[in-house]
């Protein structure tokens, strides 16, 4: 059977399980989901050796409060850095024992993995929640949290001081030029509008989500306003009517109608998640 290992007091902005998503049911109208961050909810099962598809809990940026119903490891990755206890390395935590997650003055997603992984119900694959879709839904007030049935309670072999390596801890104050792949309608943007888009600093419209990113910048224009809706991938780089970016995220749309200038590396997508609204990026070519 489960066991408990934690009551959320206060979910915050948003907390929700996730994990790598879900695969195949793109053609039926469902997105992939899972983790905004995978870079850094892929640590936070590292450090405690669970398998990679454990669920994590997501919260967004602050407020969340919970209460440790047993001793047990957990890890916090992401923007973590006002959290209650150190992050990027495996902790461990007693019965009765608060815990606050607050992201620093940079990122949005946090991450909360325990040892053995969270209990859930998976769903077309994955224990993902898509609330749209009505698959699962976010944690409320006085929520239990279990640990998955038949994962190991004792602590395995060397993860008292694992620590992920300096490198690989992330900083969100300034991510790097995320890299792009040119898109099916990249032919239907001018040279001037293409280089615009690459030499420009967008920035993260207060208008996005779990669904998509919006970017604020110099507008760009397609000789195509709209085509017939084809698919899209997490990353797809769609220029709407109005001359701005969309990038499609974890719980976007599996088609789109808007010319698509390019395609974010795949990696690339969780610096963007990590970006607030009004925070800067830039984007480089590769391909």
């Amino acid at each position: 059977m489960s066991h408990e290992v934690f009551e959320i007091l206060d979910a915050g902005l948003g907390a929700t399980l996730q994990d790598r998503g879900r695969v195949g049911w793109r053609r039926f109208g469902v997105p992939p989901g899972g983790a905004m961050d995978q870079h850094a909810a892929g640590w936070a099962n590292r450090l405690l050796d669970n398998p990679p598809d454990a669920p994590v809990v997501e919260f967004l940026l602050q407020g969340a409060r919970l209460k440790a119903l047993c001793d047990t490891w957990i890890a916090v990755t992401g923007a973590a850095a006002g959290a209650s206890v150190p992050t990027w390395r495996a902790v461990q935590v007693h019965a009765g024992e608060l815990l606050r997650f607050k992201a620093g003055e940079a990122g949005v997603w946090i991450y909360l993995c325990v040892e053995g992984g969270f209990a859930g119900k998976r769903r077309l694959g994955s224990a993902s929640v898509y609330a749209r879709g009505k698959l699962g839904r976010p944690f409320s007030r006085g929520d239990v949290l279990c640990r998955a049935t038949g994962a190991h309670f004792e602590l395995p072999c060397g993860i008292a001081g694992r620590v992920v390596d300096r490198d690989e801890q992330r900083r969100y104050e300034s991510p790097p030029p995320l890299r792009v792949w040119r898109g099916p309608q990249w032919s239907c943007f001018s040279e001037t509008d293409r280089d615009v888009f690459f030499a420009q600093e967008w920035a993260v419209s207060s208008q996005s989500d779990r669904i998509g990113y919006r970017l604020l910048g110099m507008a760009l224009k397609s000789q195509t306003a709209q085509i017939l809706s084809e698919p899209v991938l997490v990353g797809t780089i769609q220029v709407a009517t109005d001359g701005q970016p969309i990038v499609t995220m974890r719980d976007g749309p599996t088609v789109g109608g808007y010319p698509k200038l390019g395609l974010l590396e795949a990696a690339d997508s969780s610096w963007l998640a990590q970006c607030r609204p009004g925070g800067k990026v830039r984007f480089h070519l590769v391909g």
